[in-house]
């Protein structure tokens, strides 16, 4: 099996620390296997455990059980490979049909500028400064955004039932709000999904994704806003492109995959009608990125097997 399936741990630095409610975060560690399907196509998939998710498995496990696939050693139901595994089976390497493209969204707090707007919307971090200042400086950044684009508002699940009311009430007549994503976290899922019914600013759901392992587990349980999903983080690659497919509301949202992971994203994120979270600023800085994930318009397939094929071999 060893010279059909590899695997390498790749770290990728981001080129300044990214700041949440919940954590500072320095470097993405990632594992990615790959297989060889033809004599010209290898599939890949990616595990990349990322901090503040459920049920996210540590690097010194995934290393093990990637070990015993590359050596042909049966994988358990229940293993951690299980997001990669179903990305390489998926048919996003094999059979991806015609060529499309996506806008390479942005988000940023501050230093909104019409010129530089890559795609119809823009996402924000909340939840970091004290509730009145962060609105009162969410409205002035929207003041200068174009009517057309809309705002994300993604807490990350800082708020309590307080902060999230005072959130809806500044923004119930504001058009522009797409969603705010994930305002409680998950163990409030009850309470978060009764809110969701009634409230006149949508929400969406992204943790909440991960805990229950679908977005479908989500839908047949009531959930009716936005469903922010991360085909990294989930089971089966498959099953999350057909849902998106089938729901107007699946938005495809990066985890900061390697390059690898990311075109499997990319190719996955074409699936729905709503703007992919998919900004890959972060990494530029690196010497191991594509220069096709960079365009302000991404072709998707961007990159082709021999791109990446020579990009492992380099990694």
């Amino acid at each position: 099996m060893k010279d059909l399936r590899e695997y390498k741990l790749i770290n990728q630095k981001f080129s300044h620390p990214l700041i949440s409610s919940s954590m500072i975060w320095e470097q993405r560690n990632s594992i990615v296997l790959r297989e060889k399907l033809s004599e010209k196509c290898f599939g890949y998939g990616e595990i990349a455990p990322t901090p503040s998710f459920p049920n996210q498995p540590l690097i010194e496990v995934v290393l093990k059980e990637a070990e015993k696939w590359k050596n042909g050693e049966p994988i358990d139901f229940n293993s951690p490979l299980r997001p990669a595994l179903s990305c390489i089976k998926s048919e996003l390497w094999t059979d991806f049909g015609e060529t499309s493209s996506l806008s390479n969204s942005s988000g940023s707090l501050s230093n909104f500028k019409r010129e530089t707007l890559t795609s119809n919307s823009v996402k924000i971090k909340i939840g970091i400064l004290p509730v009145l200042d962060e609105i009162k400086k969410v409205k002035q950044r929207i003041r200068i955004l174009p009517e057309e684009c809309m705002v994300r508002l993604d807490a990350n699940g800082s708020f309590t039932l307080g902060d999230l009311n005072r959130w809806i009430e500044a923004f119930e007549t504001e058009p522009r709000i797409q969603y705010i994503e994930q305002p409680l976290q998950d163990h409030f899922r009850e309470k978060l999904f009764e809110i969701s019914k009634v409230s006149p600013v949508p929400l969406a759901i992204d943790e909440t994704v991960i805990a229950l392992g679908s977005p479908q587990l989500a839908k047949d349980n009531g959930w009716l806003g936005f469903y922010i999903l991360k085909p990294t983080l989930l089971n089966d690659w498959s099953d999350t492109i057909n849902f998106a497919k089938n729901n107007s509301q699946a938005v495809f949202s990066t985890v900061f995959e390697t390059p690898f992971g990311y075109e499997a994203l990319i190719r996955a994120a074409i699936s729905s009608t709503l703007d992919a979270g998919i900004s890959r600023k972060h990494f530029a800085h690196l010497s191991t990125e594509l220069s096709c994930h960079h365009q302000k318009k991404i072709n998707v397939p961007a990159a082709d097997q021999i791109q990446l094929h020579e990009l492992w071999n380099r990694i």
